[in-house]
């Protein structure tokens, strides 16, 4: 009966510890790592079209995933924290929950998105890179200010019409 109990409980161990330890052995080499996010960052800058530079920016989500956040040099940090500044949202996006993902190891970003967010917080659209900003300040370990209200004009022929948004 102790026995069963003793392998019971080594299993469980294991079935708990297997998500992490099928990270750590599949994680790539250091070198390998800091050429995928350069080339990748560099795709963000370079390539032609919007959708291009979106699909780049969401591989580098997907890098920074699962990755061991002080892997990421301070080089890399600061080209990533740099990558904020495109003034394509979609792009943002991304790049903010890249920067979450690295946890509190990226905080030096906290200024940028603390700066950004009240630029994009009233951006008119079905998803803007707010939501992915705000996410990404509570995991560097920032509150994040509330949603403000927002006011949006549209003109409508030779009438104005105004609305205003609650975005809480």
């Amino acid at each position: 009966m102790r026995k069963t109990r003793l392998i019971s409980v080594v299993w469980l161990v294991l079935i708990a510890l297997s998500p992490e330890l099928c990270a750590q052995s599949h994680s790539l080499p250091k070198k390998q790592l800091e050429r995928q996010l350069s080339e990748t960052m560099a795709k963000i800058r370079n390539e032609k079209t919007l959708n291009s530079r979106t699909d780049a920016a969401e591989h580098l989500a997907t890098l920074t995933r699962r990755i061991n956040p002080h892997r990421v040099d301070e080089t890399t940090l600061t080209e990533m924290v740099s990558l904020l500044d495109t003034r394509e949202d979609s792009v943002r996006a991304w790049v903010a929950a890249s920067l979450g993902h690295l946890g509190p190891r990226a905080k030096v970003a906290v200024p940028r998105l603390l700066k950004l967010l009240p630029e994009v917080d009233c951006l008119r659209g079905s998803l803007t890179s707010a939501p992915f900003i705000r996410i990404a300040l509570k995991r560097l370990g920032e509150k994040p200010p509330p949603p403000p209200k927002c006011d949006w004009i549209i003109g409508c022929g030779n009438k104005t019409v105004s609305f205003y948004a609650d975005r809480t």
